[in-house]
């Protein structure tokens, strides 16, 4: 027997087994990572003391269907101390379309700020989805000119015209339309270029190198320096010594 789809828009306070819940970060998760590895330990040491986390948010699809769309590290937290008693929830019962709009409104809010990107790329899902939210209800959600978003539906509309695949991110989808009309990639192209490649190497060995670092940072000096080539080394000592600096002003 199938669940029915739960219509009515509540929010209402309640404790769930960690089993019962599940997450769907391809529509809720807005950030370029879906957890920060220090947060989390942070976390964990604050369940060990004893703390009690805020409640998750999460979405009540159906009668027997619960999707977390704010609270994912607080989740990983309860994973790793293998927490056994139910956890505190907030339950929604709405739409997705309002509960995509949940998630991002929750981020806006957390002690973790969504980055430009972060949010360019979440208003980029909103204009490519089929929930037919508003340019003023992207704008809204997502902090993103209206200007802008403006020009994401332009684009989609130009690569859907064009029978062209929409990418996952603002970036790439900018290039493709480069590509069209034969122009120059912008200094905001190239930054979010190297952002992706980052994330996409902090997945691969990200997690690895902290606990390398925690553990002992000399090591993972040597391992370094046999990995790089001493130009690359050295541009890489002057960049971190570059922020440093930015730091301190």
């Amino acid at each position: 027997m199938t669940s029915k789809t739960i219509a009515a828009t509540t929010a209402t306070p309640a404790s769930l087994p960690l089993s019962s819940l599940r997450t769907q970060p391809h529509k809720f998760q807005f950030r370029e990572q879906e957890t920060i590895e220090a947060h989390v330990q942070d976390l964990v040491a604050a369940l060990k003391a004893g703390d009690t986390l805020d409640p998750m948010t999460v979405w009540q699809r159906t009668d027997d269907d619960y999707v977390v769309v704010d609270g994912h590290h607080r989740l990983e937290a309860y994973r790793r101390c293998d927490f056994s008693e139910d956890v505190p929830v907030t339950l929604h019962q709405c739409p997705e379309a309002d509960a995509i709009l949940l998630a991002l409104a929750e981020n806006t809010k957390t002690k973790l700020p969504m980055t430009k990107t972060e949010r360019e790329n979440a208003a980029w899902r909103i204009v490519c989805s089929d929930h037919g939210l508003s340019k003023a209800q992207t704008v809204k959600a997502t902090g993103i000119s209206d200007g802008t978003v403006g020009k994401m539906r332009r684009t989609l509309k130009l690569l859907q015209d064009e029978d062209l695949q929409v990418p996952d991110t603002w970036w790439q989808a900018m290039r493709q339309v480069k590509k069209l009309d034969g122009s120059e990639w912008n200094e905001e192209m190239h930054d979010q270029m190297i952002l992706a490649r980052a994330n996409a190497l902090d997945s691969a060995i990200g997690k690895e190198i902290g606990r390398a670092g925690a553990r002992n940072y000399e090591a993972l000096a040597i391992v370094l320096e046999r990995r790089l080539s001493k130009r690359n080394l050295h541009y890489l000592i002057d960049m971190l010594s570059d922020d440093e600096e930015d730091d301190v002003y």
